[in-house]
């Protein structure tokens, strides 16, 4: 972790916060890592499917890709968000593990604060 504080462009977003949009989303995540942009396909797909494109399946799966989005377009938080996933799985008592969640937690949530979720 020492080293990544000394690198300026670590903490540098990939690419500006995009519009909370399908058509901007999928754009995103096909940068940020091309092997889930069928994943966001599929899901897309079974969102139009089950509700014409419209209403709250439709919020949910922008709320969603939008918060995958903001995790992963900024290497310092991605690299924050695994790091706190490996804790997560070498805790060995239940202190460690709640101590882990609750970093995670609070890391998620500013995360979750950052983003201009669609109405």
């Amino acid at each position: 972790m020492s080293d990544q504080q000394f690198n300026p462009t670590f903490s540098e977003s990939l690419l500006p916060r995009p519009a909370v949009t399908v058509e901007a989303l999928r754009v995103a995540v096909d940068r940020l890592d091309p092997e889930q942009t069928a994943r966001f396909d599929k899901e897309f797909s079974e969102v139009e499917a089950a509700a014409g494109g419209a209403g709250n399946p439709l919020r949910s799966f922008l709320r969603s890709w939008s918060f995958w989005v903001e995790l992963y377009r900024v290497p310092a938080t991605a690299a924050r968000i695994h790091g706190l996933e490996l804790e997560l799985a070498r805790a060995r008592s239940r202190e460690e593990s709640r101590m882990a969640a609750t970093r995670m937690s609070v890391l998620l949530d500013e995360v979750s604060a950052a983003l201009p979720w669609p109405p």
